[in-house]
Formats: C-alpha cells, sequence, structure tokens
C-alpha cells in the first residue's frame, strides 16, 4: 500500500468527485487491475439493471414485496413516477411538514400564534431518531425549540426529561410508521399523561404530532388528524430523514435548509444514475467496502468524522449498513456463505485518536477506516481548523506508512514500531452546509444498495430485528408477576428468580 502512494498520478486515478464531495480511496491495497476486476464483477452482478429496478419502484424489498422509494421523497422527478395520486399525497404532506417546521421555528403551534413552543419532545426510535438527531447537530441554529429526543425505553431519561419542562411551552411529536412500536408508545402515553394532567386532554392533543403510515392507529391513540403527517409504507425507517419524521429537524434547521438536504440528496441520486461505473462515487465506495470485507477479509470498519457537527454520524450509519446488509441468505431463499455487512462503529476525531487509534496503528486485526472531514469551518479559528485536518491527514498517512514512513527517525525498538498497511479513504465535504450533507447521506445510502445487489441480498428488511420484540412480549409478565412457563421455555429461571429477589 505504501508502495501506491508513491506513484504519481495515485491520487487522480484513485478518487473521484461530485458536486461538493470529493472521495479518495487511494490510500488501499487496490491497484488498477484489481479496480478494473471489482468493475468488471458489478457489471457481471448486474447493477446497472438493479438500479434501474429501484429508481423505476419495482419490489426491490422482495421478501416483503415493496419497493424502495424513499428517493421519492427528496426527487419530484423520481416522485412523478409513483403517480399524480401519491405525488399529491406526498407532495402535500411535505408542504404541511414545512409549515408546521416555520410555526415551531417562530415559537408557537401551527395556525395558534398564542400557544408557545419552546421546546420539542420527539419520541421515536432507530431511524426515527438517528436521523433527526444528526441533522439538528449538524445543521442546527440558535434560536430555535430546543429538541429533546426519547428513544430508548429507559424511563431515566424522560422522568428527568419532563421534570425540567412546562407543558405549556412545549410540542410533542411521535414518529413511528406503524404506530405500534412497544418502546415508542410506552413514552408517548406517558409523556402525553404527564401533558394532560397539567393541561387537560382537549389542550394536550393540540400539542401532539404524529408522523405515521396507519392512520387508523393514530386516531386510536387520540392524535388529532389536522396534526398528523403522512410516512408511506415504501419508505423504511433507516431513510425516513427525508421524509416528515424529520419534522423536528426542519425546525431547528429551517424549511429552507431542509428543502436543500432534499436538493443535495436528489443530485447524488441523478449522479448514481447517471455517471459511468468508473466515476461513481457510490459505486467506487461499495467496491472499496467489497475489497476490504470479501478479499482482504477485514471483519470490521470504522466512520471518524473530523467535524465535530457530524459527531452522530457514525450511529446513524451503524444502521444504514448494518440493518440493511446484516443478512446471511441470497435473493433465492439460500444461506450464503460469504461475509456480508461489516461491523461498523466510529467516534468524532480528534476524540477517537486517543481511544480507539491504539488498535488501528497495532493491533491484531485490520481494520479500514472512513475518514470525513470538512474544508471549510463555520467559524473563523483556522488555526484550529488547520489542526484537525492536518490530524486527520496524518492519520490516514500513518496508517497507511507506519513508523517507515519517519524514514531516519525510525525506531527500532519492537513495542513502539507501526507496520502502517492499514488502508482507509477519505471523505471531504467542501463546506458543511444542508446540500452537501444531503448528498453525503445518499452517498451512503446508494452504497448500501450496491453491496446488496453485489452480495445478492434484500437490503431492505430487518427481519433480525423484529425476534427480540417478540421474546420481550413473552417474558415481560414474567417480571410482572410470578409466572414461570415462559422462564422455563427460555431457560431464564435462574436469572428471573434473582431479579425478583431484588424487588
Amino acid at each position: 500500500m505504501a508502495e501506491h502512494l508513491r506513484e504519481p498520478d495515485r491520487f487522480e486515478s484513485f478518487s473521484a468527485k461530485t458536486g461538493d464531495l470529493l472521495l479518495d480511496f487511494s490510500r488501499t491495497g487496490m491497484d488498477q487491475q484489481v479496480l478494473k476486476q471489482l468493475l468488471a464483477m458489478a457489471e457481471d452482478r448486474g447493477l446497472k439493471h438493479a438500479r434501474n429496478r429501484l429508481f423505476a419502484g419495482e419490489n426491490v424489498n422482495f421478501t416483503e414485496n415493496r419497493p424502495a422509494m424513499h428517493m421519492a421523497m427528496r426527487s419530484d422527478d423520481v416522485l412523478a413516477g409513483l403517480g399524480t395520486k401519491t405525488a399529491t399525497l406526498v407532495s402535500d404532506t411535505r408542504q404541511r411538514m414545512l409549515e408546521f417546521a416555520s410555526a415551531f421555528a417562530a415559537g408557537h403551534l401551527p395556525g395558534q400564534p398564542g400557544q408557545a413552543v419552546r421546546h420539542i419532545i420527539h419520541i421515536g426510535i432507530g431511524g426515527s431518531v438517528l436521523g433527526p438527531r444528526l441533522l439538528i447537530e449538524a445543521l442546527g441554529e440558535g434560536d430555535s425549540p430546543q429538541v429533546h429526543f426519547l428513544s430508548s425505553v429507559d424511563a431515566h431519561l424522560r422522568t428527568s426529561l419532563l421534570a425540567s419542562l412546562d407543558p405549556a411551552g412545549t410540542a410533542v411529536i411521535v414518529a413511528t410508521k406503524s404506530f405500534t412500536t412497544g418502546e415508542t408508545l410506552l413514552h408517548a402515553r406517558r409523556v402525553m399523561d404527564w401533558m394532560e394532567q397539567a393541561l387537560g386532554r382537549e389542550v394536550a392533543q393540540q400539542r401532539l404530532f404524529a408522523v405515521s403510515g396507519n392512520q387508523e392507529a393514530v386516531d386510536a391513540f387520540g392524535a388529532l388528524r389536522e396534526n398528523t403527517l403522512y410516512l408511506p409504507d415504501w419508505v423504511g425507517g433507516r431513510y425516513s430523514i427525508w421524509s416528515a419524521v424529520s419534522l423536528a429537524s426542519a425546525a431547528v434547521m429551517g424549511a429552507d435548509g431542509f428543502s436543500e438536504l432534499l436538493r443535495g440528496a436528489a443530485e447524488m441520486d441523478r449522479h448514481f444514475q447517471t455517471a459511468p461505473l468508473a466515476e461513481n462515487l457510490p459505486v467506487l465506495m461499495a467496491l472499496t467496502d467489497i475489497w476490504h470485507r470479501n478479499v482482504c477479509k477485514y471483519p470490521a470498519q470504522v466512520v471518524i468524522p473530523y467535524d465535530y457537527r457530524l459527531r452522530s454520524l457514525p450511529a446513524y450509519l451503524q444502521q444504514l449498513v448494518m440493518e440493511s446488509n446484516g443478512k446471511s441468505v441470497d435473493s433465492q431463499g439460500r444461506r450464503i456463505e460469504y461475509s456480508t455487512s461489516p461491523v461498523l462503529f466510529g467516534e468524532p476525531g480528534t476524540d477517537a485518536q486517543h481511544s480507539l487509534f491504539q488498535m488501528f496503528h497495532q493491533g491484531t486485526d485490520i481494520v479500514p477506516l472512513s475518514f470525513i472531514g470538512v474544508i471549510r469551518p463555520d467559524h473563523g479559528d483556522k488555526e484550529a481548523h488547520a489542526a484537525l485536518l492536518a490530524n486527520m491527514l496524518a492519520q490516514a498517512t500513518a496508517l497507511a506508512t507506519g513508523t517507515a514512513g519517519l524514514g531516519d527517525q525510525e525506531t527500532t525498538d519492537v513495542h513502539r514500531q507501526m507496520q502502517g498497511q492499514r488502508p482507509s479513504v477519505i471523505v471531504l465535504l467542501d463546506s458543511l452546509t444542508p446540500f452537501a450533507l444531503g448528498q453525503l447521506l445518499a452517498l451512503y445510502e446508494h452504497k448500501v444498495f450496491v453491496e446488496g445487489v453485489i452480495w445478492d441480498i434484500n437490503s431492505y428488511d430487518q427481519f433480525g430485528v423484529e425476534l427480540g420484540k417478540v421474546v420481550a412480549k413473552a417474558i415481560q409478565p414474567a417480571l410482572e408477576s410470578d409466572s414461570t412457563g415462559v422462564a422455563e421455555n427460555f431457560g431464564l429461571d435462574g436469572i428471573l428468580d434473582y431479579i425478583r429477589s431484588k424487588d
């Protein structure tokens, strides 16, 4: 790898750019022949045909007989292909969402200037929280309502949060496509009980907003229809950042900012659809990951954003990558014998250098890294930003070259030596704008799709998420009573007895 870096045209041959994004994959073990073979494999696996099926709205989610048309939430061109009725419904929902967001940003309920909104409680889990939180941290602005997220069923955060808020200045958003998610509904019931006790049911209902595709369940819960925003069933949770799920985010980043986010993602859609495979950022990123996972046999992948505003990006990508491609059965229902999704984790740089990077430099497992950098910051401290980018570039270089890159300064102490040959890629944004972030997130979405095509798996179902929910429903009664049947069925009698003994 280190020897490749000395090639005069290495960067030009192993980088690609579109819009506000640059992908540099020159610090991998790939050479020109390997890249050609990977591109040929993508052709042989039918990537172009699969891409056409995706954008045509065919049932690429073949286990649930659904399309995966989250692109329609951000592209009017794609949306038009779904028919006039659907296009009108989605467009109207987006318009209402932005109107709600503008009202929240102005500090009041939609259509009720006298009803203050200083805080928003956003209740959801998984993609219903990870995306909105990322947007607020990355693109939030000063004077908007403060947004608080409730996701885990653990009541500690909710209890302390409600103790600190005034119901009369709070709006509640419940985001769940099915409106049956247990953790979300438990939080929602408790929060609405708190609000109704203080304000009465009628006033509390005016402060409740629902984002869902299950109108019947929303009605049963008690949310007003005029406060309900539609979420289509062809938008998966981990792809819902482009939908009304991001209502609170739009309030904080502004309606114009949210529209720019959608525009950036739509631009990446066009690039993915039209750019030659050899110049196509999602394809090149996916093929690099395939090379690392299936040829080099690396077990994990790390994302390190060198911009603190992107600190939640690793968690967002964890769900996108691992929930999408953590599969072991192919499209024909056969168990597969090759590796699919790697374990993905990460922390913001430079913090991660003081926790994770020891293992990356000297550990027995090689873990490819993805560095995310921003060239132009939104602050004026040039020295600090130069130090930040210098650290990112230094880590990418040191991982590749090891201590041998120090030349005459290389140590002979084996404990201090680093062998290098540790791969990484760098993704650079010109600046962290809504447009650029939209491009970045859509880049990763399409990368995941390409990998799923090559691995011949369904990137759009998540049955592994459901099993634990089913078992939890069976176990919970045993924690609330002396029931023993479930304990015996699951081999939990000993630990349940121990837990009960502490009550």
